[in-house]
């Protein structure tokens, strides 16, 4: 059964950042840095180094998520410090044993440069057929009418508020000031740890499968709660929370359109993505082909050179 998917897991939580963001940026940044030569001159202050290696305030302020730094700038900026220096030692030692010069490591730095060249054809093609690949809100309702009995919620969706402070007197004096008719944007902007990403969640739809899923206590107040009622209290990792149900669409409702609408755009947009894309690179085939570029064994052809192939390693 067809499900919506509503939400934005690129930001859910800066503990997932810290694990999994932070790392392949730095190794990215280390294959580059040897590419880039001019820029603007960067006089801030360096917070590590190994050899000729500098680290700087700037450098790592530009290579850190925002969402990160929102968080805690200075436990992001730890953090990205670390794993920076761990690879730059083990990238040095890598280069002590000279094992660049190794097959191996210029088969897989082949295979990353062919990858990424592909990925930025793709991208040039986009952006030269940019205008092509806007989807109006007209479009995008003709797509659901047309297509309505395919959305049918599978499961109850809610909408949700979710607050997460760092002390136990601010989760009470948010909960107070939400229980006297304050705003949620004030409440969300006085008291949590990252009121941006807390605010766009809390206009969102989620299934109930998934709403609050990295905290199963808040999860099941969920399921329990009414209309507008506050859950209690929950101390999990290092901080307090609470969620407020706001509304509920339940399992076998159409969803209401205009949570769907930017959806069903980032889906057309996708679908026109890879039609342009794929006419582009059909016609690169025809053309290759058309000039007896391209040279191919038949199947059956393939399958005698996979024999003859498994047959000598075999005798050998």
């Amino acid at each position: 059964m067809f499900k919506p998917t509503l939400i934005e897991f690129d930001e859910k939580r800066s503990k997932m950042i810290r694990n999994h963001v932070f790392l392949p940026l730095i190794l990215t940044a280390i294959l580059i840095t040897g590419c880039l030569s001019d820029g603007p001159q960067d006089d801030s202050a360096v917070i590590a180094s190994v050899g000729n290696h500098e680290l700087t305030v700037e450098a790592a302020l530009n290579q850190i998520p925002d969402i990160a730094l929102r968080q805690d700038t200075l436990q992001a900026i730890e953090t990205f410090k670390n794993q920076w220096l761990n690879s730059r030692i083990t990238e040095k030692e890598a280069r002590r044993l000279q094992l660049q010069n190794n097959e191996a490591f210029r088969q897989r730095l082949q295979r990353m440069e062919d990858q990424l060249l592909e990925e930025m054809l793709q991208e040039y093609i986009l952006a030269k057929h940019e205008s092509d690949l806007n989807v109006s809100r007209d479009e995008a309702q003709n797509y659901y009418q047309a297509n309505r009995d395919k959305f049918v919620l599978d499961e109850r969706y809610l909408r949700f508020r979710h607050i997460t402070t760092n002390t136990r007197t601010e989760v009470d004096n948010a909960r107070r000031d939400i229980m006297r008719g304050v705003s949620w944007e004030d409440v969300v902007n006085s008291y949590s740890v990252n009121p941006e990403l807390q605010l766009r969640e809390s206009t969102q739809f989620w299934p109930y499968s998934m709403a609050a899923a990295d905290i199963p206590m808040l999860n099941r107040y969920l399921g329990v709660i009414g209309i507008s009622e506050i859950s209690p209290v929950h101390s999990h990792g290092g901080n307090y929370h609470f969620v407020q149900l706001l509304e509920v669409r339940n399992e076998g409702d159409n969803p209401d359109f205009d949570w769907l609408i930017p959806q069903i755009q980032q889906w057309l947009k996708l679908e026109r993505s890879q039609r342009i894309t794929n006419a582009y690179k059909r016609n690169l085939y025809l053309q290759a082909q058309s000039n007896n570029e391209i040279s191919r064994l038949t199947d059956d052809e393939t399958r005698t050179a996979l024999h003859d192939y498994v047959t000598n390693l075999e005798s050998n």
